[in-house]
């Protein structure tokens, strides 16, 4: 079985389509405890440059186009580093002690010895958004509206990240302004060789300049033992619409082809076109992202496994999905391990939107953590795996 790279950026389509009834040399630890302290610009994107940003008619009344200004960064131990934004009008947002070690993609124990397995585990935490939100115990401001901050190591290069502040508005959380910035560079080389103990150069071309993996054989064997499987009963849902809620409301508006669909079999189909997400992190519709939805078209078997896990031993739940193309002859599998059922919530599909959500990879954060989550579910003893396979 071959990995289909060009596939890791569709797997968060996958759930519009089916809903299953039961989405240099290495640094040392003197060189992270240089307390120099850094500074890096952060960047605005107003309206006029950033017209298919899906917050647009979600974000509060009083938000900020030009909000800004800067920031630098120190280090206080470790990996636990003092940051710092400031906005134009003299503002600050501070984190007196912000943990980023969960935040530099890292190769887990288990798969060290098992080289292209741990260069796409690696790489793939890289390539799929981590998002943290942070209540009001983990910063100060002296911007009394800001009510919660949000920090995103976007998929973009290791060194591209976001900044998101909200307000408080109608009893709800809304976007209250947006930046852009520059991880500053030596750091991360630092905190990524101090974290794996292998050279940066290993995967920088990968990791900064989005360079495509080759596709080798994988064996599932390296990350489970399977000690049961069975069959299960499921029901299509592709020929109803997915829920126009949440994220899939606010990016509804990516979808550059079918201009029009009345369900999400509409949209399996290698002719589905989407927005790319560009530099330094935003949609863009002048640059169409080819798909292969196709793949995902007609469903032909679903297999629940149950499997010890290689990566922490923990017994583990695998689901193995089996789809034909639309129009050619390709297998496509879609196998989504390392699970613990009582851990997802069942949902009736209207809500399907408040699922988890996680992305393609080996032992990857999820899309979105609270901050407290994010440092508890570490990624070296994470068992999540999520693959797509040829037949």
């Amino acid at each position: 079985m071959k990995i289909h790279t060009l596939l890791f950026h569709l797997f968060p389509l996958f759930f519009l389509s089916l809903f299953l009834y039961g989405c240099s040399s290495t640094a040392t630890s003197d060189n992270l405890s240089i307390k120099k302290n850094t500074s890096f610009d952060v960047t605005n994107l107003t309206v006029e440059q950033y017209p298919d940003n899906p917050d647009i008619g979600f974000w509060a009344e009083t938000y900020n186009d030009i909000y800004f200004k800067n920031g630098d960064i120190s280090n206080i131990e470790g990996f636990v580093h003092k940051v710092r934004f400031y906005n134009v009008t003299g503002d600050s947002i501070i984190f007196d002690s912000l943990d980023l070690s969960e935040l530099i993609p890292t190769i887990p124990t288990a798969l060290k010895k098992q080289d292209y397995l741990a260069f796409i585990s690696c790489l793939n935490q890289e390539w799929n958004r981590n998002q943290l939100r942070f209540s009001t115990e983990f910063f100060s401001t002296s911007d009394s509206a800001i009510s919660r901050v949000d920090i995103a190591r976007n998929c973009l290069q290791s060194y591209l990240w976001e900044i998101i502040v909200y307000t408080n508005e109608d009893e709800q959380e809304k976007a209250y302004a947006h930046g852009w910035f520059t991880f500053p560079d030596t750091l991360y080389h630092q905190l990524f060789e101090e974290k794996n103990k292998v050279p940066f150069s290993t995967f920088e071309d990968h990791m900064v300049e989005w360079k495509e993996p080759a596709s080798e054989y994988i064996d599932l064997d390296l990350l489970r033992t399977v000690i049961d499987s069975v069959s299960i009963h499921y029901k299509d849902q592709s020929d109803n619409m997915y829920p126009l809620a949440g994220a899939r409301e606010k990016k509804f508006k990516e979808i550059i082809y079918p201009q029009s669909f009345k369900n999400m079999r509409d949209l399996q189909t290698d002719s589905a076109l989407f927005a790319t997400f560009t530099p330094p992190g935003f949609y863009n519709k002048k640059d169409p992202r080819a798909t292969e939805l196709g793949r995902i078209y007609q469903v032909l078997d679903i297999k629940i496994h149950e499997a010890i896990s290689q990566l922490n031993q923990d017994t583990i739940i695998e689901v193995h999905f089996t789809f034909q193309h639309k129009t050619k002859e390709e297998v496509t599998q879609l196998i989504i391990g390392g699970l613990s059922l009582k851990d997802i919530p069942t949902l009736a599909l209207d809500d399907a939107n408040k699922g988890w959500k996680n992305s393609m990879g080996i032992s990857n954060h999820s899309f979105y953590e609270d901050y407290t989550a994010h440092l508890t579910n570490k990624t070296n003893e994470s068992a999540y795996y999520a693959l797509l396979l040829d037949s």
